[in-house]
């Protein structure tokens, strides 16, 4: 009882906000209507821009996608790491685009092959910036002092004072009362130990601490192959890279590693690639007057190949083969690579050589590649990949087998696809790659061993996985439709092939499927969503309800076919502009809705969707499966989760892709027979059931029953039948007035409300634009047009509710269909009268008296008011008007429970040439008025 009072209450609720919308609609008529006038053109432009706004709904969405798609990109404070770094990679990509190759890089470019060789160590200047900035940091002991740098000295102890002191152009320092020290071309750690010295001799009990406070500046002069030759002012704790650094870096034409420093007439050399991690590293401090001479580069010599750092680099003097590998951060391979040098010979000729060993020398032009291990290496082991718990390579000679490889069938993960894995393996004759499938079952219990060959990779599959290949995404692509996920590699490599090829390759995928058009767009419903048999899912509509319904009542129909099959919604088309995600969000979300194994290897999708069986019917899961070979029917079933509990009788069909359709009795105790029918890639089998006992919904039984709540029906179950199990109606029942409503017929009547709106919109529009048109009349109408489309209907049926009336003519006895329900009021004592009359409400009910004077009681009819279009809207739905034009002489019966509704002179509408249309929705809706009104009033 707690359902059906939960269910009442939630009837009711609608029932009240539906009363209240219906009689929106019956005030509108009684308004008044001016006379006619001149129509106001801004009565146009608002008409216009509300039937512009329906009818270009569509446009205006794919308009506003389209601006959330143009978004600005966030500030830096607002980015993620993930995305300042994707920011990075763009830049990089874009510079990489624009890189102009020095002759140096081009001339090893062409002869090796290799389009991204790049000079060793120039970028070091990209970003780098010299100058002579604060100084900050500890400074050693080792600082050689000299005129112009300040030093801070603090006294502790008798004496508490501190203060600065510069040394003298004289190389002199003066503290305070301290003697002169002498300081220039001293370090900083003699100077600290003097001015102890004197601290001790003239300042008893006094300790002193020395530390640099200010740095000379020294100007250096920087020329040669660097970006910017000139005068620099640095500061003495600057180096050499520093100074270049302030000159814009090296060119690509200079050298790094042979710089000459000349100072008082002796020039040094220095490296720079031991700021980059080759040798070590000399920090040589700048003085004042020096001379920085980038020279030309020197020797040179590119590294390719199986290399850490593939480049070119400057060497200096002699050096071997390990040296330039070293170079480039050595080999991938620590053993096993093979080496080949291209060498410039005496005649100006490219000659190959294969040198003995790492020893051998290097010759400056040289190209040395680095080859990787043999090409038979890859052969002496497997791979093992997709749905296992320890991926990865193992040797050939230790997992002969695909059963070895893998382990017991224990040993696979809870979930993994048994019927077929796919092995990648080289065609000895071609070197193309194969695809081969394999059975694990047959495999792993060896009744069908499985042979691994050397560089063989072997794909396990999941259940996820195969469910990925029975997603509405996939089928939409294989039927020629746009990509909805486009963020899945895999699903943009096969529309690809499907556009490309044009074969019936993967039909198996959409042999279930309808394609009707719709809004111009190609809509997808599977075909087994009609309820055939037991065990199958969805509505018993029409194809043709199908291409009449609107585009997203059936992609939401779609999407609940998805969840009964076990997909989610996210196997459906979504806009992404209306969530917001982290990037962990989003990456987590891809590999979700894109399996990693399809993603990896994309091949694979299509491989799996050719080898596939087509499974249908009375089983848990309908949809594609991969199939390595002959497979049994028990196996596939298996796989589809198996049938379905509730099928009696189920009848297994096949129908092979070459010769006749079979049929199987499966009849009880003879389930042990599929274990012998054999199917193939591209047949077609189906679970074939009796129609299940019940209907898919209950019945809901409200008002004067002796056990009124929800019921179970069989299929064929009539009204009268059900109403007897609920031990027939009580004594107070009034079975005339009872209110019965469908589903299915709501539907209907809700789309011809809404067809109805958009038909008189369209015509109104038209009309506005005539000379001489009422514009109030106008405004009048499109409110009622308005309301129309805001009018939730009712669904009632007319039935014969009364027990003893269906056993005299059960022709008038309905069958019933799940979702019906049924509630029979008591015997009501009043009767409505509504519309254009002075005092609309209820009055009580009187045998015998007329509509004339139930109108009476309300106060008569408005001046206003049609008198020939009087409506009487009988307690159990039907409505008969009021035709005679003496109505008020009129001697209708009148039963309790009716409605009496007096509609307002349409005159004004006449001239719209729309007034027979708004009788016609004005008569369906009187019985819906009627009919909320009952269900309004049954918890009273």
């Amino acid at each position: 009882m707690a359902i059906v009072r939960a269910a009442s209450s939630a009837i009711h609720a609608w029932a009240v906000g539906a009363v209240r919308r219906s009689l929106q609609l019956v005030l509108i008529l009684g308004l008044a209507f001016p006379a006619a006038a001149q129509v106001d053109p801004r009565v146009i432009e608002q008409l216009q821009g509300r039937l512009q706004g329906t009818q270009d709904a569509g446009a205006q969405l794919d308009q506003a996608r389209e601006q959330n798609r143009r978004v600005t990109l966030p500030s830096n404070t607002d980015q993620t790491s993930e995305e300042r770094e994707l920011r990075r990679q763009q830049s990089r990509i874009q510079l990489n685009s624009l890189y102009l190759p020095s002759p140096v890089e081009q001339q090893y470019r062409e002869r090796l092959g290799d389009p991204s060789l790049r000079q060793f160590g120039y970028d070091l200047f990209r970003v780098s910036e010299g100058g002579s900035g604060p100084v900050t940091g500890e400074v050693s002991d080792g600082y050689v002092l000299g005129p112009g740098d300040e030093l801070v000295v603090t006294f502790q102890g008798a004496t508490n004072n501190s203060q600065s002191a510069r040394v003298a152009r004289d190389g002199r320092l003066i503290v305070g009362s301290l003697p002169p020290i002498r300081a220039a071309g001293r370090t900083l750690g003699s100077v600290r130990t003097s001015l102890s010295q004197a601290t001790r001799q003239n300042l008893l009990g006094t300790d002193v601490f020395v530390s640099l406070g200010g740095v000379r500046s020294a100007t250096v002069l920087v020329g040669g192959e660097v970006e910017r030759p000139g005068q620099y002012q640095v500061t003495a704790l600057s180096d050499v890279a520093n100074a270049i650094a302030l000159a814009g870096g090296v060119r690509k034409a200079g050298s790094l590693r042979n710089i000459r420093l000349v100072r008082g007439g002796v020039t040094r050399t220095v490296d720079l690639y031991g700021l980059l991690g080759i040798g070590t590293a000399s920090r040589i401090r700048v003085q004042d007057g020096d001379r920085i001479v980038v020279p030309v580069v020197g020797n040179t010599v590119a590294v390719t190949g199986s290399v850490a750092r593939p480049g070119i680099y400057e060497i200096q003097g002699s050096a071997s083969v390990s040296d330039v590998i070293a170079y480039a951060g050595g080999a991938l391979y620590p053993r096993g690579y093979q080496i080949s040098i291209s060498r410039i010979g005496d005649d100006g000729r490219e000659i190959f050589v294969r040198p003995q060993g790492t020893a051998a020398a290097i010759w400056s032009g040289d190209g040395v590649q680095v080859l990787s291990g043999s090409a038979g290496a890859a052969f002496d082991r497997v791979m093992l990949a997709g749905h296992v718990r320890n991926p990865g390579a193992r040797a050939l000679a230790a997992v002969p087998t695909l059963a070895d490889l893998i382990g017991r069938p224990e040993d696979l993960q809870l979930g993994t696809y048994m019927p077929m894995a796919i092995i990648i393996r080289r065609n000895a004759l071609t070197g193309m790659r194969t695809y081969e499938a394999a059975d694990l079952r047959s495999a792993l219990d060896r009744s069908r061993p499985v042979a691994l060959r050397g560089d063989d990779r072997v794909y396990v599959f999941s259940a996820e996985d195969i469910a990925f290949l029975n997603s509405s995404a996939t089928r939409q692509i294989i039927l020629g439709q746009d990509n909805p996920k486009p963020q899945c590699y895999a699903l943009e490599k096969l529309q690809s092939l499907v556009a490309d090829t044009q074969s019936p390759r993967f039909n198996v995928i959409t042999r279930g499927t309808i394609t009707v058009e719709r809004e111009g767009r190609d809509v997808a419903a599977s075909a087994g969503r009609a309820l055939t048999g037991a065990g199958t899912s969805g509505s018993n509509e029409s194809l043709e309800a199908v291409r009449t319904r609107p585009l997203q009542d059936v992609e939401r129909m779609e999407r609940v076919a998805a969840r009964t099959r076990g997909e989610s919604d996210r196997d459906q088309q979504y806009d992404r502009n209306e969530i917001e995600e982290s990037d962990a969000e989003k990456l987590a979300r891809k590999n979700r809705e894109c399996p990693a194994v399809f993603e990896d290897v994309p091949e694979l999708l299509p491989v799996l969707i050719e080898h596939s069986v087509s499974v249908g019917g009375a089983v848990r899961r309908p949809g594609a499966y991969p199939v390595a070979g002959s497979i049994s029917a028990d196996a596939l079933v298996s796989a589809s989760d198996g049938v379905m509990a509730n099928v009696r009788g189920p009848v297994l069909d096949i129908t092979p892709a070459s010769g006749p359709f079979t049929r199987y009795e499966m009849a009880p105790g003879q389930e042990d027979r599929l274990a012998n029918v054999l199917v193939s890639a591209g047949d077609d089998i189906r679970i074939t059931a009796n129609n299940a006992a019940y209907e898919a919904g209950a019945v809901l039984l409200t008002g004067e029953f002796n056990s009124p709540g929800l019921y179970t029906i069989r299929k064929g179950e009539r009204l009268s039948e059900l109403i007897a199990r609920a031990g027939g109606l009580t004594d107070q029942a009034y079975p005339y007035g009872g209110v019965f409503t469908r589903r299915s017929v709501r539907e209907q009547q809700q789309d011809g409300f809404q067809r109805t709106a958009r038909e008189l919109n369209t015509s109104l529009l038209a009309l506005a634009a005539q000379e001489n048109v009422n514009g109030q009349s106008i405004i009048a109408a499109g409110d009622l047009i308005k309301t129309l489309s805001e009018t939730e209907a009712v669904g009632r049926m007319v039935v014969e509710a009364d027990p003893r009336v269906l056993a005299q003519r059960p022709d008038l006895d309905p069958i019933l269909d799940g979702g019906d329900t049924l509630h029979i009021p008591k015997k009501p004592t009043y009767v409505l009268a509504l519309g254009d009359v002075s005092n609309p409400g209820a009055v009580q009910f009187q045998p015998g008296k007329s509509v004339s004077e139930y109108v009476s009681e309300v106060g008569g009819t408005q001046s206003t008011a049609d008198d020939g279009r009087v409506f009487l809207v009988l307690p159990n739905g039907s409505a008969q008007p009021v035709r005679s034009s003496f109505w008020r002489r009129s001697n209708v019966v009148v039963p309790p429970g009716s409605t009496i509704i007096v509609p307002k002179n349409l005159q004004p509408l006449r001239t719209l040439g729309i007034v027979r249309d708004v009788a016609t929705i004005f008569g369906q809706l009187a019985t819906a008025v009627a009919s909320i009104a009952i269900l309004a009033d049954r918890n009273n």
